[in-house]
């Protein structure tokens, strides 16, 4: 009986995997500042009437790191922003309208006003 359980659920778990496979997008993020980047992620919506998923990580200076962005980390959003500042002092370089279908390369360069963002779509 628990091999005829266990190949049921087996069946169904490998079911939801074909029929709502997973959705994440890689992002390689480089940092080419001499400062450490502090890097938020947040997902796209209403900023007044929805609690937006947001997470934050520091990225050494001229350093790589790579994330997986899911619609499950976003609270089921599809678009999100990545924003990298040097310090609080500075504007931070924004990218927007990235989706979680898509891998990204996201460079953050230093420049007189700061911190710019520039995205490239990964094939």
């Amino acid at each position: 009986m628990r091999t005829q359980i266990l190949m049921v659920s087996l069946s169904f778990a490998y079911f939801l995997a074909i029929a709502h496979p997973a959705v994440a997008g890689k992002i390689d993020v480089v940092n080419e500042n001499k400062k450490a980047l502090t890097v938020k992620i947040k997902a796209e919506g209403d900023n007044i009437g929805e609690n937006l998923a947001t997470y934050i990580k520091e990225i050494p200076a001229e350093y790589y790191f790579t994330f997986m962005v899911k619609s499950h980390d976003l609270k089921g959003k599809s678009h999100y922003s990545i924003k990298g500042d040097t310090s609080a002092f500075t504007s931070g370089g924004k990218c927007d309208h990235l989706s979680v279908d898509k891998n990204y390369k996201v460079t953050f360069l230093n420049d007189v006003a700061g911190t710019t963002c520039a995205a490239e779509e990964m094939k």
